[in-house]
């Protein structure tokens, strides 16, 4: 961490540069997905990925692929070069940027280009997830603190079961932004399949670092203006009954009036029953 500190980096570069090294072991060797590492930076996974070939390119970080032992595509493998890097040299297309500064041009492929030749097996060691509120989401069957999830209104029970079970493992931000994006999505009437499908499809383009929300921003507004809405009405609500009631002037003309109102209207009902 002290190291990825001293670097010569612009604030956003530096930040992800820091992520990787929180999540590093002492051989600076750590393997995040981009969405972890967007959750942990504030940033788009787009911009993850784009700062990550700035990094590899100042030479202070490398990426190789790794695969599951089924074949499938699994986050990159990092490794930083703690032992220097040519910070000396400007960044490739970096126009008017300073030396060891990164670009921020227009870079954006879904693959951030490995460094190393082949590839490496997924290893035991569980994927970093934590995020910027410090919860993830508990894997199938495993333990761990629960998360409140706000699940759209159309799932059923069952449904939201399965839809938990198919989020286990990811950051919980990330999970709730994939839940706002299916409401959306809901709501649009824009789901061909079902919703739990419609899901499954979401986090695979999260888990590869591809997935970046649209729908679920203004869900998630939505959500934070009522319960802005809602505590405002709860602390009127309190504040009222926390106030005495004003006591009445028996000297008022308008008091006087309303209570020899109400006099003769109870002496009406007594005489009529």
């Amino acid at each position: 961490m002290n190291w990825a500190w001293h670097q010569d980096l612009k604030p956003v570069p530096k930040l992800v540069l820091m992520a990787l090294a929180d999540a590093a072991d002492d051989q600076g060797i750590c393997w995040p997905s981009v969405a972890t590492v967007a959750a942990k930076v504030g940033v788009s996974t787009r911009t993850v990925r784009r700062v990550m070939q700035g990094l590899i390119r100042c030479q202070v970080l490398t990426a190789e692929p790794r695969h599951r032992s089924d074949g499938s595509c699994s986050s990159n493998r990092y490794r930083l070069l703690m032992g220097g890097g040519d910070r000396l040299s400007p960044a490739p297309d970096g126009g008017d940027t300073t030396p060891g500064h990164l670009s921020q041009g227009p870079l954006d492929t879904g693959v951030i280009p490995g460094t190393t030749i082949g590839t490496q097996k997924e290893s035991p060691q569980p994927l970093q997830t934590e995020t910027r509120s410090g919860k993830v989401m508990p894997e199938n069957g495993g333990g761990g603190a629960s998360v409140d999830l706000v699940y759209p209104n159309a799932l059923s029970s069952a449904a939201q079961d399965q839809a938990r079970q198919k989020l286990a493992g990811l950051p919980a931000d990330m999970a709730q932004q994939l839940l706002d994006e299916l409401a959306a999505g809901i709501k649009a009437n824009v789901i061909r399949t079902t919703p739990l499908a419609y899901l499954r499809g979401l986090i695979a383009r999260a888990r590869a670092g591809t997935f970046t929300p649209e729908g679920a921003l203004l869900v998630a507004a939505l959500r934070r203006r009522r319960a802005d809405v809602d505590a405002a009405m709860q602390h009127n609500e309190t504040r009222c009954r926390d106030q005495p009631p004003a006591a009445v002037d028996p000297d008022n003309p308008l008091v006087r009036k309303l209570l020899d109102t109400r006099h003769r209207l109870q002496v009406k009902k007594r005489q009529g029953d």
